[in-house]
């Protein structure tokens, strides 16, 4: 939810949008998550390659693994071209949303705010108007370096952005609107030193973010380009190579055939420097190049050679729990042996056979975990979360088995059989919201601990012994892990066997015995039936195991019948069986009376005939063993085969007549293998079907490409495209033609053979497989039956029963098979009538569309237009050359001219009185690509006219602003209130929790007053909110606080805005003045043009540089120490003056910098740079190391956090030129108010006054004295152009 202050001030835009006021529209429409349309993502966060772990630009610059300065330029770049960017939680934000996110920091929040003005546009300050950033670079509102760098970033990313229609346009249009110049654009192109103004890390090299772009990877979830981020770098690691040796290197370009440079050269020092190699190899390389040893061509070779050697390695994947394995992992882990993997390399192998290897799925996906409950008394299967809604399960024991689910790999939802993580089960409303942190917290022993000294990610057994998790909770996770195949790797994504554990150190002898010793201590689930706490190995025995599905359900038996003395009896009585599940172990009479091998009916008769003394212990034992071998028997003889979401027995296939008795005798005797009986045409009809239509080949190039690619590529309209993908979901998977696989709905969206926005249209279609659920009565029906009853549009349900017809027959999701038609006939599952329709090819029928020779066809005279794939078997449609892209490109170019061609007054939003084209309105902030291309398809094959899609634009329109107004939010904090904390302890909470500064800072600060201070502090110490939340409350004030600031009357101070009301309170200017001001009787630029104001706002100019005396060449203090004409150390000194008192200052250009500025424009040099940024803390406030606080100077000093000379010469730098610096509102303090906030004292002002020894810590290089900073002031002149103090340097 947004808070209140953004939606006031979203509301505040969306009603004063005017022709003049573009940006801010387009500043309100980032916030509602909308970027400019067209482009592609800019370099949105690193990928560490040893982890595979993601992290965002600003992390990793908290890590050090980016220095700031790298950072602050990455995530400029990012706000100037649309969105900070989050790649873990894939979250495209404002800027202002990523700071109250917590994305990023109050340390670079204004200058990133200052960057998105490239996107909403910057205000001329002459003319009011809103202009682009370009144009404001002309203008002198953007320092050019800056600018450029900015404006790079939007070509790299494709295109420059027209802030006042919101979207991208090609370089001609932006020299037609004048946002781009052409002299610009070729410099651009052309990167020299001055234009590289990003730094790689891995190879420390400077570079254009174009270039720096193409080194990413593509992180294949969200299309996010990554920059991959060595070991080398995570380790400090710089290769030592000498610059001509270097020069070399760079200069050599290398093809590579395979891995991520396959698709560029790249030069030879970039490969040294990447993760294929380590430290070592990459030293022994240039070592043995410098000595002569190999020559640059061998390096080559051997480097090709190797990337290929390891690609090859990670070509076979397999799917972990969260990402893919390699089977060199697998190998490593001791999962395959050395005969398996040299099968998979050789291609002997399949991945997908290797994976149903026993030994093998264990570990990539586990045995299953207790995934629901069984009723017995209604024959019922449900959720977790339903059986405690319909109070089956206490909310106790239900959340610890959520929390093993959760702990083992996925939430399950048991009636669908599928499986979810925890965000996902949210969506879907498997499990409620207020679960959500407590399972998010159990999912970690999956994902990953994040170690809070390290940064590392974790294991669960790790993170347990760092007590990071509470030790019962952890055990209990544990060994749910173990219960269910093994302990889980998060780094690697998938279990460990016991002896890999051990050597990762995920596992420990201590540990083992502990959970090998099944005593109370670890018996930390609950049996709801015996009232019993087990171990989770001890309760999933007790469980039923679905043969359909596999599930493993808990049974939810009524045994309230059974008195306790019986109960005792059956707990006392112990037996062992050969066989079963039981087996090799000791067992209770009671254990077993509650195990799946007995019905009710027999347990009620069991216990009727003990309690009547009808049956003894001894026959109660002999009967549970006769019981026992008999179902293993018949279980045994039940063979079952795969279907399509489920196991179908043998004897549900005799009874679709799809194998006759005959077949079922020899299968069950031995006579015919499970796999003779798969070969059997008849098996492979009704299992499998023949392909649905998998994908596209092109006619001349003979490639394969998927229906998705296809689109992507305008080979297929969407529409059609949609279609076909319909089609292979409701006859059972989608397919990629390329690596031929087959995949569910979510597993395609996951694997990014479908783009998400598809997902829900195809899980419908899904359904025709999985099943519809009757609405009146519960059950699952077919899809014939779900059009019967009218839950599906009937053309839609035609043709996806017309695909599963053309593909081998109708699909019972009951038993997950097809069906003979008679048997359909007999199951409700098809009719004569539909028979007859499907039949009757008519128009009716033709739900297809040939793109080759655009007819509308049915399924099955599609499929006959396509060929099979000789390697795979699949059904491919062929793609003419030709005819098909001529017609699509003048379909296209036509459409384009007749949406031109109409024009549409606007008479609100965004184009308000303005006549707009169809075509512009389109391509605006309005419609989406997908909700674009729809219309532009529908259009092209007149399903909609012209008159249609206007009055759908103005639809559209008129809702978005009628939104944007009457948007309002609210956000609730509701928990339950549990044990509450000591005064002390929430001090201690709130000092230790860092935003930018400590919470206790905060909330000590202005932004609280006494009241609501006290009210958040007794709402965390009763437990009612935690921190996270006073964190967003927080983040939230200081955004509305600043919006605030924006509306009312401020100043400029040294980095921030300065409010009317801040400067009264520091008796800067009067009630009067204020009130003035406020009335509009003065302006704010009368007001600072006062001496009394100006003084502390801009302060009397420190020594800007020199001025020769006998030539009158003025020169800054850098220059002159290049000319030796300063000493290093008084120029130094003067310097820090400068930094300490606002700004670094040009005085021949009369231009003032801050530290990081000045670098950049080379007015001093780099290994300056840090001593002057520790000089500018000054002006911008250190960190208080205790409580996080933002300190003055003088307050710095009293702390000893810096040396007591140095900082008695930048205070009385200060005082020299105009007053003590406040860095929290930034602007010069009169005395009295500083003693008052605690930043200047009497006893300082007393030294500083005594012109002593100690105090004169400047250098005259006249005289050769040592004087105060005021008497070197003192011998200066003042500049008569800039009225800059210069310091007269004699010859």
């Amino acid at each position: 939810m947004e808070n209140s202050g953004q939606v006031q001030k979203r509301a505040e835009l969306a009603s004063s949008v005017t022709t003049g006021d573009q940006s801010k529209a387009d500043s309100l429409s980032k916030q509602n998550g909308h970027v400019p349309q067209g482009g592609e993502s800019g370099i949105a966060g690193l990928l560490i390659y040893s982890s595979n772990e993601k992290m965002s630009i600003y992390q990793a610059m908290k890590k050090q693994l980016l220095s700031p300065g790298t950072a602050l330029l990455l995530l400029e770049a990012q706000a100037a071209t649309g969105s900070i960017i989050d790649p873990v939680t894939e979250q495209k934000l404002s800027v202002t949303e990523a700071f109250q996110g917590g994305i990023i920091g109050m340390n670079v929040y204004d200058k990133l705010l200052a960057a998105e003005k490239a996107v909403s546009g910057f205000k001329d300050p002459y003319t009011g108007d809103m202009i682009s950033l370009f144009q404001a670079m002309k203008k002198d509102l953007v320092v050019p370096s800056r600018a450029i760098r900015l404006l790079e970033a939007q070509v790299a990313t494709g295109g420059i952005i027209d802030p006042l229609t919101g979207h991208r346009v090609t370089v001609d249009a932006a020299y037609q609107k004048g946002i781009f110049d052409k002299e610009l654009n070729e410099k651009l192109a052309d990167p020299h030193d001055d234009t590289r103004g990003f730094f790689d890390p891995n190879t420390q090299e400077n570079l254009s973010y174009l270039e720096m772009k193409q080194r990413c990877v593509t992180d294949p979830g969200t299309g996010f380009s990554l920059l991959i981020v060595t070991d080398k770098v995570l380790e400090g690691v710089q290769i030592q190579v000498d610059e001509k040796s270097k020069e070399t290197l760079r200069k050599t370009l290398v093809s590579v055939n395979k891995g991520r440079f396959s698709s560029r050269k790249v030069t030879l020092w970039e490969i040294l420097n990447s993760e294929y190699f380590t430290k070592e190899q990459t030293e022994e390389f240039i070592q043995n190049f410098k000595s002569g040893k190999v020559t640059v061509e061998s390096i080559v070779t051997s480097v090709t050679t190797t990337i290929e050697h390891t690609e090859k390695k990670k070509a076979v994947t397999f799917r972990g729990l969260r990402r893919r394995v390699s089977s060199q992992q697998l190998l490593d882990c001791k999962i395959i042996d050395q005969t398996v993997y040299n099968k998979l390399q050789q291609g002997l192998m399949s991945s997908q056979e290797v994976s149903e290897l026993k030994s093998v799925e264990r570990y990539l996906t586990g045995t299953c975990s207790i995934a629901g409950v069984f009723v017995e008394a209604t024959n019922e299967k449900m959720s977790i979360s339903q059986a405690t809604m319909k109070k089956l399960l206490m909310p106790g024991t239900a959340l610890i088995l959520l929390e093993a689910q959760a702990a083992t790999g996925f939430l399950i939802d048991p009636v669908k059989n599928a499986k979810f993580t925890v965000d996902e089960a949210v969506k879907a409303n498997l499990v409620s919201p207020d679960l959500r942190q407590k399972l998010l917290s159990a999912e970690r022993a999956v994902t990953g601990y994040k170690d809070p000294y390290t940064g590392d990610v974790i294991s669960l057994f790790q993170a347990l012994k760092k007590d990071l998790i509470v030790k019962d909770h952890g055990i209990r996770l544990l060994e749910a892990q173990i219960a269910t195949g093994g302990i889980i790797d998060p780094v690697h994504s998938h279990r460990l066997p016991v002896e890999v554990a051990f050597q990762k150190k995920l596992f420990d002898e201590e540990m083992n015995a502990i959970l090998a010793d099944s005593s109370d201590d670890t018996k930390g689930f609950f049996d709801p039936n015996t009232k019993e706490n087990l171990t989770y190995l001890q309760l999933v025995d007790r469980c039923k195991i679905e043969q359909e599905s596999g599930l493993c359900l808990l049974c939810l038996r009524d045994l309230q019948y059974i008195d306790n003395r019986t109960s005792i009896a059956f707990q006392k009585a112990q037996f062992s069986i050969a066989m079963g599940k039981f087996q090799g172990r000791s067992l209770s009479i009671w254990e077993f009376l509650n195990s799946d091998y007995i019905t009710d009916t027999k347990r009620r008769e069991i216990v009727r005939e003990f309690s009547s003394k009808k049956l003894t212990i001894e026959q109660i034992i002999t009967t549970f063993i006769t019981m026992t071998e008999e179902t293993e028997r018949t279980t045994h003889t039940d063979i079952t085969v795969d279907g399509f979401r489920k196991k179908v027995s043998l004897v549900e296939l005799l009874r679709s007549q799809v194998i006759d008795s005959n077949v079922l005798v020899d299968v069950q005797t031995g006579k015919k293998s499970v796999s003779d009986l798969l070969q059997m045409p008849s098996m492979r009809r009704y299992l499998q079907g023949e392909s649905s239509i998998a994908g596209i080949i092109l006619e001349h190039s003979k490639e394969k490409m998927s229906i998705s690619q296809a689109k992507k590529k305008k080979l297929l309209m969407p529409g059609t495209a949609l279609i076909l993908l319909e089609a292979q979901a409701a006859t059972g998977f989608l397919i990629d033609p390329v690596k031929n696989a087959k995949f569910t709905v979510d597993e395609a969206v996951k694997e990014n053979l479908v783009s998400p926005d598809l997902r829900q249209k195809l899980l419908s279609a899904e359904r025709a497989v999985t099943g519809y659920k009757d609405p009146y009565t519960g059950d699952v029906i077919s899809l014939f039956q779900a059009l019967k009853k009218d839950l599906i549009v009937k053309d839609h349900g035609i043709r996806l029963l017309e695909a599963q017809i053309a593909t081998g027959g109708i699909i019972d999701p009951v038993h997950s098979h097809r069906l003979p038609v008679e048997v359909a006939y007999k199951r409700g599952m098809f009719d004569e009538e539909m028979n007859k329709i499907l039949s009757d090819a008519g128009d009716d029928t033709k739900g297809f569309f040939d793109p080759n020779t655009r007819e509308n066809l049915t399924y099955l005279q599609l499929m006959d237009r396509c060929v099979k794939d000789p390697v795979t078997g699949l059904c491919l449609l062929t793609m003419t050359n030709k005819g098909v892209k001529q017609k699509q490109r003048s379909s296209i170019e036509e459409t384009e001219r007749s949406f031109t061609k109409e024009v549409i007054f606007v008479t609100c939003g965004l184009f308000k009185g303005k006549s707009v084209s169809v075509w512009e309105l389109i391509h605006s902030n309005y419609f989406t690509e997908g909700k674009r291309e729809d219309l532009i398809e529908r259009y092209s094959r007149k399903e909609i006219n012209m008159q249609t899609i206007i009055k759908m634009i103005t639809t559209i329109i008129e809702e978005t602003v009628t939104e944007r107004v009457s948007e309002t939010s609210s956000t609730i904090v509701t928990s339950k209130p549990c044990t509450t904390l000591t005064v002390q302890q929430v001090e201690a909470d709130f000092s230790d929790e860092i935003l930018c500064f400590s919470v206790w800072s905060f909330i000590h600060s202005k932004l609280f007053t006494e009241e609501s201070r006290k009210e958040l502090m007794e709402q965390y110490r009763k437990k009612e909110i935690d921190l996270e939340t006073i964190g967003n409350i927080i983040r939230t004030m200081i955004v509305a606080t600043r919006t605030q600031i924006e509306t009312s009357i401020t100043f400029t101070g040294f980095r921030s805005e300065i409010s009317g009301e801040e400067l009264l309170a520091s008796n800067i200017i009067d009630a009067q003045t204020l009130q003035n001001l406020q009335e509009g009787r003065m302006t704010v630029q009368q007001v600072s043009d006062s001496e009394s104001v100006k003084k502390y706002l801009q302060g009397s100019g420190s020594i800007a540089g020199i001025i020769l005396e006998h030539s009158k060449e003025k020169m800054s203090i850098s220059q002159a120490k290049k000319k030796k004409l300063l000493m290093p150390g008084t120029a130094l000194i003067l310097l820090e003056a400068q930094a300490a008192t606002g700004f670094l200052i040009d005085p021949v250009k009369n231009a003032k910098f801050t530290v990081d500025e000045a670098v950049k424009e080379n007015l001093v040099s780099p290994d300056l740079h840090q001593k002057l940024l520790s000089a500018e803390r000054a002006v911008t406030g250190y960190k208080d190391p205790y409580t996080g606080d933002v300190i003055s100077l003088f307050q710095a000093l009293k702390k000893d956090l810096i040396v007591k000379d140095h900082g008695i010469r930048l205070l009385e730098a200060q005082i020299a030129t105009g007053g003590i610096i406040d860095p929290v509102h930034s602007h010069r303090l009169p005395v009295e108010v500083a003693y008052k906030r605690g930043m200047f004292d009497v006893e300082m002002n007393k030294i500083l006054s005594d012109a002593g020894d100690d105090t004169k810590g400047f250098f005259d290089p006249n005289t050769r004295e040592n004087l105060t900073y005021l008497q070197l002031m003192d011998r200066c002149v003042k500049d008569p152009e800039t009225g800059l103090s210069l310091l007269l340097l004699k010859k």
